[in-house]
């Protein structure tokens, strides 16, 4: 099942291993934005995630996102460098995209990567704060007008731990005094109020990776 997401507060579904949710808005002035955020849920309880920022902002931006997102969640059981082929391929007459795409199972094996400027982070607790211990590889492109050669990254996550994705239109500290046991629809919306530029449309998601559930 695809769920792009709208509106933040989507709640684990029964099963997964991945928690996820979204916040975000049009830059000031707009009626859309052309930042977007999709889940799809994988076989046994997994999820690819994916955070897209269509170039500009406005309607043209925004068609460029949802057109994206259309493509993904058709793509999904593909590996991670064939979806950003085809989403690369079906966005040639766009704006074009940036994106990052992570796919999470249930063992905690995440792989990820990225073609422009969705940033992507994994926050683990130490002691008594967060800290980052990995980022997500970006390479320089435009999905729909210039893609690179890339190479998908493989990181282990551990129960608990949160994967943090933005588009540029978030300040880079978003990431800074996350409450890592805030629901993370809490997390999105504290962020996104907290680092949203007031140039840009702006997303901010998150996905807290709980383990296998039984």
């Amino acid at each position: 099942m695809v769920h792009p997401l709208t509106v933040p507060g989507t709640p684990a579904r029964d099963g997964s291993c991945v928690e996820w949710s979204a916040a975000g808005r049009a830059l000031p002035g707009e009626a859309v934005s052309g930042d977007a955020a999709l889940e799809v849920d994988l076989d046994r309880g997994g999820a690819l995630l994916a955070v897209v920022d269509g170039l500009g902002h406005g309607a043209e931006a925004a068609a460029a996102a949802e057109r994206a997102c259309e493509v993904v969640g058709a793509a999904a059981s593909e590996p991670i460098d064939e979806v950003l082929r085809l989403t690369h391929d079906a966005l040639t007459h766009t704006r074009g995209v940036a994106m990052t795409v992570a796919s999470i199972t249930c063992s905690g094996e995440m792989r990820w990567v990225g073609v422009g400027n969705v940033e992507a982070h994994v926050l683990r607790r130490d002691r008594h704060r967060s800290r980052r211990t990995a980022s997500a590889v970006l390479y320089g492109g435009v999905l729909g007008y210039r893609l690179p050669a890339v190479r998908v990254s493989t990181h282990q996550l551990e129960p608990g731990d949160m994967v943090l994705m933005a588009t540029d239109g978030i300040a880079p500290d978003f990431t800074d005094d996350v409450a890592l046991a805030d629901p993370v629809a809490r997390v999105v919306a504290t962020a996104l109020k907290r680092w949203a530029r007031p140039t840009d449309d702006a997303l901010v998601a998150a996905a807290r990776f709980r383990g296998t559930q039984s």
